[in-house]
């Protein structure tokens, strides 16, 4: 990004937002390109989020169990986290064989209102806090939300009645909503230590390979693995740690 961009975005006066700038440069959090004079993230942050995560155990602890239900179901087995109002990608293990296989990058924003994962966790709040939370992540903004296939929801009367269908069924379901083509179911995740909702599980595949009559098996795998993930689970959430470290 540009100085003057991070410097309007911070909402400062372009010089302390330059001091801010060379400080983290000096300290190798940041670099600027000597071709454009932008300024971009370094390694480091990243390096630190592994290291962290690393150090917590939760790595090793729940790859094993997405493995286990990824080679089941054989199809794409996702975990998130809940941090800052919003979930996250934590992991995921991928079970389709090479092909027409579902692999999707990892790194964009989960859009709540337009996801399986993001559906679930929001129904286990009441109509009020998934409201709030799905307008504050691009319910009802169209195109800026992210949600780029035709079939996702978009305003708060298709929200509230399939939040209802969410919790009596007992898992998030999207049909073409978040991407083209693309089915995905989604349990939340409960620490076993409070109950609190930690976080979300979810498996995914082409429509053409998960239909209707497999949703149920799904379901029953989805749930068995969320509730050893509860049992491993640290005993604050990830995101809390995450943001104490930050």
């Amino acid at each position: 990004m540009r100085m003057s961009d991070i410097a309007a975005e911070l909402e400062l006066e372009k010089g302390p937002a330059h001091r801010v700038l060379a400080q983290l440069c000096e300290q190798g959090w940041a670099e600027q390109d000597e071709q454009t004079s932008q300024y971009r993230l370094t390694l480091k942050l990243s390096l630190l989020g592994q290291r962290y995560l690393h150090g917590l155990g939760l790595p090793g602890l729940v790859q094993p169990i997405l493995d286990g239900v990824a080679a089941q179901c054989r199809e794409l087995v996702r975990l998130t986290v809940v941090n800052e109002g919003t979930l996250a990608w934590l992991a995921s293990s991928q079970g389709a064989a090479p092909g027409l296989m579902y692999s999707p990058s990892m790194d964009k924003p989960i859009v709540l209102h337009a996801t399986a994962n993001g559906k679930v966790w929001l129904a286990t709040m009441s109509n009020d806090e998934a409201i709030e939370c799905a307008l504050r992540g691009g319910l009802g903004k169209g195109a800026a939300s992210g949600a780029c296939a035709p079939k996702a929801i978009s305003s708060i009367e298709q929200l509230i009645p399939e939040l209802e269908r969410t919790r009596q069924r007992g898992y998030g379901l999207v049909v073409e909503e978040a991407e083209p083509g693309v089915v995905a179911l989604a349990v939340p995740v409960r620490s076993l230590t409070d109950g609190a909702v930690v976080g979300t599980m979810s498996i995914a595949g082409p429509v053409m390979r998960v239909q209707p009559e497999r949703y149920d098996a799904f379901y029953a795998l989805l749930q068995e693995a969320s509730g050893k993930l509860g049992a491993v689970w640290p005993r604050q959430s990830v995101g809390l740690h995450a943001s104490e470290a930050a």
